[in-house]
């Protein structure tokens, strides 16, 4: 062990984020699912100065990594002893922000801690440190097995007529969501036995639905990225709909929005750290919160603002957890850019369940100018592996002189991109 090296452990790793961290000044260390590190190219592992394995189903439920809190604690201790005490606990991604804020508590490591990681894990307690700092939020109602159909009926009756949303307190990516027709439909769910537990049932927002990106550090806002969804995770995940954001070309809404942004971020104490915030825009101009999670965004995010707008958000939460300083200089937003006037990103969905093998893409000829970045599969590539939550069938990044243009050449791809599968060999 060479001295005068920090001791950094990842909790979680994929290959995509290798470039944003020195392997070389640090011991890095890593704790994973023994799925993840089967995933995991050996050239990439092998940087690492010790991986430790969990014993964990290699599934998309995002609370396996809290569970096994316990055993994660004891394989940081077994590190601790060859490489010294952890300097640093990194949690780049959704399963493992809340797990890293309880090792860091234990092991006495600086960076975000339990009770700001809880928050923006659970919805239920998010929205209600929120809703007190005088932020709008949707109504809601944590329920599970034992929720009454009375106390049901009279949550119900408080929202208006139309959907309700049913969903896990801390999962991601739409996992798990399920929109109901109205109040009857989720009290026959619930006469059924069908809610399980961990949920809330949520009034159902009428309107667009935005993302913001950012950094912030020492209670500074330094980085933030305003971008609308052209469709929704729910229509990408569970209705087979192109997934695609745009950047706002529109002043006054992200001034307000980035006030909006800042008054969430100061609620939930997070003050170190990448974060992803959804809010809804709603058609007679309110800014309604969604959710926000402490680390940087999935899908197309990070790949976007790190080509097109020059902001590495995944190497900006690894500083973050290091304690290193950002590379941003001074706070600033995708407006302050001077070009392009907007840019976004786009997901073609892979309808198919399980993994295909891509047998001809067709439209590449007719992708316009206005493409930045494309990643195409391959003639022959198989999708649809373990691990993937994005099932796509190729991803593009766009840029325009404004928001609408944008959204106009992203609508050209999809009318004319097209992949075929079949079904693959999965011996």
């Amino acid at each position: 062990m060479k001295a005068g090296k920090r001791h950094v452990v990842h909790i979680g790793f994929h290959a995509s984020e290798a470039s944003a961290v020195d392997f070389e000044a640090d011991h890095v260390t890593a704790v994973m699912a023994r799925g993840s590190r089967a995933r995991l190219p050996d050239a990439t592992a092998s940087r690492f100065a010790r991986i430790a394995l969990l014993d964990l189903p290699d599934s998309t439920d995002l609370d396996t990594y809290d569970r096994a809190f316990d055993r994660m604690r004891e394989l940081v201790a077994e590190l601790a002893a060859e490489f010294g005490p952890p300097d640093a606990i990194v949690a780049l991604y959704e399963h493992t922000t809340l797990p890293a804020a309880r090792l860091r508590e234990h092991f006495g490591v600086p960076g975000t801690g339990v009770r700001t990681a809880l928050l923006c894990r659970d919805k239920v307690p998010m929205k209600e440190a929120v809703a007190a700092a005088g932020v709008p939020v949707p109504r809601y109602l944590a329920v599970g097995p034992e929720t009454g159909l009375g106390e049901l009926a009279s949550f119900a009756d408080l929202l208006p007529p139309g959907p309700i949303v049913l969903k896990p307190r801390s999962q991601g990516a739409s996992i798990g969501v399920r929109i109901l027709d109205g109040a009857e439909e989720l009290l026959a769910v619930a006469a059924e036995g069908g809610i399980e537990a961990g949920y809330e049932a949520e009034e159902f927002v009428e309107g667009s639905i935005y993302h913001i990106d950012g950094v912030v550090r020492d209670f500074e806002m330094l980085w933030f990225c305003a971008s609308r969804y052209l469709d929704t995770c729910f229509n990408f995940q569970h209705g087979n709909q192109p997934l695609a954001a745009v950047t706002s070309d529109d002043p006054a809404l992200v001034a307000r929005m980035r006030e909006f942004t800042a008054t969430v971020l100061g609620a939930l104490g997070l003050t170190d750290s990448t974060f992803h915030l959804e809010l809804f825009h709603t058609p007679d101009d309110r800014l309604v919160f969604l959710e926000i999670g402490n680390r940087f965004g999935g899908a197309g995010i990070s790949w976007h603002q790190r080509t097109v707008l020059g902001v590495d958000l995944v190497k900006e939460a690894v500083l973050a957890c290091t304690g290193r300083p950002s590379e941003l200089s001074s706070p600033r937003t995708m407006l302050d850019q001077r070009a392009p006037g907007a840019s976004g990103w786009l997901y073609m969905p892979l309808a198919e369940q399980g993994p295909r093998q891509v047998l001809d893409v067709t439209g590449l000829d007719e992708l316009p100018d206005s493409v930045v970045g494309a990643g195409i599969p391959e003639t022959g590539a198989v999708l649809n592996g373990k691990g993937d939550v994005w099932r796509t069938a190729g991803r593009f990044l766009v840029s325009g002189d404004s928001s609408a243009a944008v959204e106009h050449s992203m609508g050209r791809i999809v009318d004319t991109y097209t992949l075929t599968t079949k079904a693959a060999d999965q011996r």
